[in-house]
């Protein structure tokens, strides 16, 4: 079952239904999210003048400031935000002691005292994107921040005001999240302007909680809303029968259902190219923060381009000066540290800050495209990504029909292989071959069965159901042409070699079937198909409420405890 992010019950009836699946090879910790009609500028915390003054200290540094909590009026700030989520020191004390602590340390920095730092890692905090619904009136605008591995807590807001930053024109979004925050989303809905030239002005606050260090940020951004996409790569472009609207990228593999062809290198390399267009002529791209393209793995934090940076490729269309074009080759499109692991969805992020000639005055403002799911339907902007992986090593044995065997490599498209302890036989539809760079898994069972596979292979157990290859140990039990049997080796190991895998013809299939993908014997062990592997490579794996409160630091439980009492964050599966 996959966690689900959930919008808590809220007084009003404009609150909209907010739902996102999460995918993830790691188990991803239940999120919280909501949506209220709070009022910002009346709140009672602010006092007059503490909006704009901590709206000046944003533009000060380019529109984004770490926030003094030693500051009263930055502290109040804070504080009208965070009781727009409905937090308050009786339900969530630590994450006030929190807040507390935070001032306490601002403040000892004044005077001269530093506290030791925690490790830095790898974060980000970005506007997502503000797009113009399907209706032409409304908009959905969305904030994200990443921490590489995670947090023991993370907060996250976003609010959209017009273009003057006089009057709010969306509701108060929110997102938290407990002992993650890999990938942190908020979102806000609105009405636009009647001006359709009209721009908005966006701002969003993150709090992250990080081995008992706090990082509490503030950006903003006047944007310019996006009726839709003009993006030409990357696109869902394998030639099947039914396209998944997934973008897949292959390491080290090629089989019919890659949409690019085959990357060599422990990177990602994704081509990138089409069109932002704003809704006046632009007359100078900047190079500023707001100016990238980055990539967020399932692991968490923001990835670079390799090759130069996004800025450089961008060029305004001579025949068309509204528009900025880019068309980046895919050898060029490598993005810096990615790890070469089983992933879930890969969210690319793109935006671009340019200076527009809006009748005779200079004005900035900021665009952003990203892969991430909308909450809206027919509001979809990139296809998702992902990147997939997994095989059998070259000599490996197959079952065919009329009881024989074959190496995987000589197997072609059309063979019938037998696919279950029944006999059935399907006939090979596809086949994959690659290479491996990172050990595999070697198995090996009571009965001299003996296997070398790839860590996100799916193996068949007969308690576990479909697993993983990594996730097997000795004493563990699988499904063999012989039975059941006990795993008595469950190693990893390099292999030089090419890797394989096949894709079976299901259609034509009388039984319902695991709807997955289908089963092939391997070397006597029962294991999965390119289908199967792709669907369980991308599986979901919800941190139920014990799980979580196991690596959750005690001093958050009972925040994170009052937030299940309260419904504000989904039990589990």
């Amino acid at each position: 079952m996959s966690s689900r992010l959930r919008r808590h019950a809220a007084p009003l009836s404009l609150l909209l239904t907010l739902g996102l699946a999460l995918a993830g090879c790691q188990k991803e910790s239940p999120q919280a999210s909501g949506q209220s009609r709070t009022d910002m500028p009346s709140s009672n915390e602010l006092r007059p003048g503490d909006l704009t003054y901590v709206r000046e200290l944003a533009a000060k540094h380019d529109g984004v400031v770490a926030l003094d909590l030693s500051d009263e009026a930055q502290y109040r700030f804070l504080r009208s935000r965070v009781a727009a989520a409905g937090k308050t020191p009786e339900k969530y004390p630590q994450f006030f002691a929190m807040l507390q602590s935070v001032r306490e340390r601002h403040a000892a920095r004044k005077h001269g005292v530093s506290a030791q730092a925690a490790p830095e890692v790898p974060k980000d905090h970005m506007i997502g994107k503000v797009i113009v619904g399907p209706d032409g009136r409304t908009f959905e605008a969305t904030a994200f921040s990443t921490v590489q591995g995670g947090a023991d807590y993370s907060f996250l807001d976003v609010v959209v005001w017009d273009e003057f930053q006089k009057q709010q024109v969306s509701d108060y979004g929110w997102g938290e999240v407990y002992a993650d925050g890999r990938k942190l989303w908020a979102r806000a809905t609105g009405v636009l302007p009647a001006d359709p030239n009209a721009l908005l002005f966006v701002d969003s606050a993150s709090i992250v909680s990080f081995n008992g260090e706090e990082q509490v940020v503030f950006k903003s951004l006047t944007v310019a809303p996006s009726p839709g996409c003009e993006i030409i790569h990357p696109q869902d472009l394998a030639p099947v029968a039914r396209p998944d609207n997934i973008v897949t990228i292959c390491l080290q593999r090629n089989n019919g259902d890659c949409d690019y062809p085959m990357v060599a290198i422990q990177q990602v390399q994704i081509p990138l190219q089409g069109t932002m267009t704003f809704p006046f002529p632009v007359t100078s791209i900047n190079n500023t923060v707001d100016t990238y393209a980055k990539l967020v793995e399932e692991s968490g934090g923001p990835r670079q381009m390799a090759f130069g940076t996004f800025f450089s490729w961008l060029q305004i269309n001579p025949a068309d000066p509204r528009q900025v074009r880019w068309s980046i080759p895919q050898n060029q499109g490598v993005f810096t540290g990615i790890l070469f692991r089983p992933y879930e969805d890969v969210d690319l992020f793109m935006s671009i800050d340019v200076t527009m000639n809006r009748g005779g005055r200079p004005t900035r403002v900021v665009k952003q495209f990203s892969s991430s799911p909308t909450f809206t339907p027919g509001m979809a902007c990139v296809p998702k990504i992902q990147i997939s992986y997994s095989c059998l090593a070259e000599g490996t044995q197959v079952k065919l029909a009329g009881g024989k065997s074959a190496p995987i490599e000589s197997i072609a498209k059309g063979t019938r292989v037998v696919t279950d302890g029944s006999g059935q036989a399907l006939r090979v539809a596809d086949t994959t071959v690659g290479t491996e760079s990172i050990p595999m898994v070697h198995l090996r069972d009571e009965a001299g069965h003996d296997l070398l596979l790839t860590g996100t292979h799916p193996v068949m157990t007969p308690d576990q159901g479909v697993v993983w290859a990594e996730e097997l140990k000795v004493g563990n039990r699988v499904v063999t042409d012989s039975g059941v049997s006990t795993l008595v080796k469950a190693d990893r190991e390099m292999f030089k070699g090419a890797v394989h895998n096949l894709k079976l013809d299901r259609t034509s299939l009388n039984e319902r079937r695991e709807a997955k993908g289908s089963t092939l014997y391997a070397n006597g062990f029962l294991v999965g198909d390119v289908s199967m592997q792709r669907a369980y490579e991308f599986k979901d794996r919800a941190a139920v409420t014990a799980e979580l409160l196991a690596r959750l630091p005690s001093k958050w439980q009972v925040d994170y405890q009052n937030s299940l009492k309260t419904g504000r964050l989904p039990q589990g599966p």
